[in-house]
């Protein structure tokens, strides 16, 4: 089963929540991936101690090496990444100018989701090369959104995209969830913000992440809200979207 953290706005939390929901998977004894598809590498970043600099996706697209060569078991963490960077970007402007098949990005990672319980893809931004070709290799795409006025543009965005694209290829992903990220519920915004996502989008809108200094606190030391004893209740908000992927993937 192969997940994308997908949002078309940057700075909605796409790598927190890949980074969180891994680790609470792979605490519940769950074979996970992580495949760094932004070019960003903050995924890389954050689970490898700062080191951009490890092969894997541009060299999974353009070299043609085997993922299972450029996989790497993150030492503490109990999961696997297939680590990004800068180059990321340059191997889907080549898949671009090289006119590679549509498939190219679902052919390459498809194979390293078989014998695991879990591949999560955090993607890269949606209006960047390479952006549909990743997508279209999930099962599902989970939408991180901001509870802000734009929220709603963005998430009908992913929306629209996903069923477009199986309209077109009769394959693609499907809408798992949409999670409300970095909310601040006493706000009359976020809670207006909030109601009107539910109102668009039902049941698919999961309970909202509180908006909290933890995370860029287990961000910078290179862990999760998990390991810090003072998080304990953004903590149990990322074990509530760990547990609805369970639920409705029975992961």
């Amino acid at each position: 089963m192969i997940i994308a953290i997908a949002n078309q706005k940057g700075g909605v939390g796409k790598t927190t929540l890949t980074v969180h929901l891994a680790s609470y998977l792979a605490r519940r004894g769950r074979s996970v991936l992580v495949v760094d598809a932004d070019p960003q590498g903050n995924a890389s970043s954050w689970l490898l101690d700062g080191d951009v600099s490890q092969a894997g996706l541009f060299e999974l697209l353009v070299v043609g090496t085997a993922g299972k060569k450029l996989v790497r078991r993150v030492d503490g963490w109990g999961i696997d990444l297939l680590p990004g960077n800068h180059r990321t970007g340059e191997a889907y402007i080549f898949m671009a100018a090289t006119n590679k098949p549509f498939g190219t990005v679902a052919d390459a990672l498809r194979p390293l989701a078989a014998g695991r319980d879990v591949v999560l893809i955090d993607m890269p931004p949606s209006m960047a090369a390479g952006f549909r070709e990743t997508l279209f290799a999930a099962d599902w795409v989970l939408v991180p959104a901001q509870l802000e006025r734009l929220a709603l543009e963005g998430v009908g965005f992913m929306a629209q995209t996903c069923t477009a694209m199986r309209e077109q290829y009769h394959a693609g992903p499907m809408l798992l969830g949409i999670v409300p990220n970095m909310a601040r519920r006493q706000t009359t915004e976020h809670q207006a913000q909030m109601q009107d996502l539910i109102a668009a989008f039902g049941p698919t809108v999961w309970p909202p992440i509180p908006l909290s200094v933890r995370v860029a606190e287990a961000a910078a030391q290179g862990t999760t809200v998990f390991e810090l004893p003072d998080a304990v209740g953004v903590a149990e908000a990322f074990r509530v979207i760990g547990q609805r992927v369970e639920q409705n993937v029975k992961a």
